[in-house]
């Protein structure tokens, strides 16, 4: 899906002074941030930080606590309808795995995203043209071997390109993904990369958590930095990324380096 050229100046998600609490504590404080169309936009913090309670307010799993002056409007709205919310943006948060049943094949894991139920058969209702969606996503994601393994069985690269396939199944604008190159063997991180970078020359804005600097996509151009529920800087890259900053936001010294347009942490004696 193409964004057109007056999406391209919007925002699509305003946070205006917006505070969650889970069991009683304060996870974040003071949230004021736009994320816009035809940006892509790293998170970047330690655990603990708030990054995966923050992507979780955008797909509605989490709400921010009411209080004056304050509002979350995804799309310009502050009430908006989940399917309207799935349908224009792909969602892959860790936990999903686990929300597979055993037995569940694959190509009903992918197709479930037209469904939004992990272990439905909606596969059974495709029409034509989803089928064929369903069909080039498995191309994409090199995933034609093991379609019709059981999901349980596969390997966390082989699961992470399943979901993010059943994220796409809609051809949304913006894609949310929590860690998605955590545990990935050699193969699934450069399929990852390599079809990511496709969406974003689709005009496809991704928002994305990494703890790893060689994971961040080269066509990032704007990080948020995260501690203790709190946003503490934000800028492009080059702003951000280096010794001094990551330093001091992970509390440790490491030297940060950029070759062949990727990044790599060297920890440094303290």
């Amino acid at each position: 899906m193409r964004v057109n050229s007056q999406e391209n100046l919007l925002a699509w998600a305003c946070f205006k002074n917006i505070n969650v609490y889970i069991d009683n504590r304060e996870i974040l404080s003071n949230i004021n941030l736009n994320l816009n169309y035809s940006e892509n936009t790293l998170i970047l913090g330690p655990n603990g930080s708030g990054k995966s309670t923050f992507l979780k307010l955008l797909n509605r799993s989490i709400y921010p606590i009411s209080k004056k002056n304050s509002s979350l409007k995804l799309f310009n709205l502050e009430n908006i309808n989940i399917w309207d919310v799935r349908k224009r943006i792909g969602f892959l948060f860790k936990e999903m795995e686990q929300r597979v049943n055993n037995g569940v094949k694959l190509y009903d894991v992918i197709t479930s995203g037209f469904s939004g139920t992990f272990n439905s058969r909606y596969s059974k209702f495709l029409s034509e043209t989803e089928r064929i969606k369903v069909e080039n996503l498995i191309n994409d994601w090199d995933l034609n071997i093991i379609i019709n393994n059981d999901f349980n069985t596969l390997s966390d690269g082989q699961k992470r390109r399943a979901l993010l396939a059943r994220a796409l199944v809609y051809e949304p604008s913006i894609l949310v993904l929590d860690e998605p190159f955590c545990n990935l063997d050699i193969k699934s991180n450069l399929i990852l990369n390599k079809n990511l970078n496709k969406l974003i020359k689709n005009s496809v804005s991704i928002v994305y958590v990494t703890h790893n600097l060689e994971s961040i996509l080269p066509k990032t151009n704007r990080v948020i930095l995260m501690k203790k529920g709190k946003i503490i800087k934000e800028g492009n890259p080059y702003e951000i990324i280096n010794s001094k900053v990551l330093s001091d936001l992970f509390e440790i010294s490491i030297n940060v380096v950029k070759q062949n347009g990727y990044w790599r942490s060297i920890p440094l004696d303290y």
